[in-house]
């Protein structure tokens, strides 16, 4: 299975990854299956829906990066005015000043603007604490999903690379389908008949083996 870069970039392929945000990344599992594996059943969803961007469970209805609890319905803030008698006041001859209030109506649901789904709160109540806790199972797929389980049985499953090692001479295919071999750069040169040999010394990488570390 081992493949050496030939340097030539197919330009079809060029800046996939660009608007996607896997910029720099950490890669816990890398397999290969027999045919196509489509993303809801990679993330551990119990049928074809979260596939459909039209359904609510479709697994890309995330909120954007700027969105915060002011993106929930029934969730806003109001400009208090000031009168006679409410606002705020730092001394008993400064004129009260107008201040913002909090709303938060826990009567209704909160759902998120613009039908993003992803992630799942418990409802805020009125001072904007989270009210009670929720059952997420089966909202972000199964928690043994494909793309998180290191240990995954599939008889289309033709290559699970073992990374749960200290540095890179231990990969191993856990399906035992192929032999990996680990390539570095390297510097070639000729022997005294004139044969190329390898000058460069082989030493092998460390992997990052802190949980914390790892993307899931």
């Amino acid at each position: 299975m081992a493949k050496i870069h030939n340097g030539f970039i197919n330009n079809k392929l060029k800046n996939t990854l660009k608007d996607s945000g896997l910029n720099n990344f950490d890669l816990a599992t890398t397999k290969f299956y027999r045919g196509v594996k489509p993303m809801w059943e990679q993330l551990g969803f119990e049928n074809d829906d979260s596939d459909n961007p039209q359904d609510n469970s479709y697994w890309k209805k995330i909120i954007p990066s700027d969105f915060s609890f002011l993106n929930l319905s029934n969730v806003f803030v109001r400009q208090v005015e000031t009168d006679n008698q409410i606002g705020v006041s730092k001394g008993s001859k400064v004129p009260r000043q107008s201040y913002t209030d909090l709303v938060v109506n826990q009567e209704t649901n909160q759902n998120w603007d613009d039908d993003y789904t992803y992630p799942v709160f418990p409802q805020l109540n009125k001072f904007g604490i989270f009210e009670h806790e929720i059952n997420t199972s089966g909202s972000y797929g199964n928690e043994n999903a494909p793309i998180t389980n290191p240990n995954e049985s599939n008889n289309n499953l033709i290559l699970n690379l073992e990374l749960g090692t200290t540095d890179t001479d231990d990969i191993i295919d856990k399906t035992e389908i192929n032999k990996i071999n680990y390539n570095q750069d390297l510097e070639l040169s000729m022997d005294n008949n004139l044969r190329l040999e390898v000058k460069t010394i082989s030493t092998p990488d460390s992997i990052e083996t802190d949980i914390s570390e790892q993307p899931f």
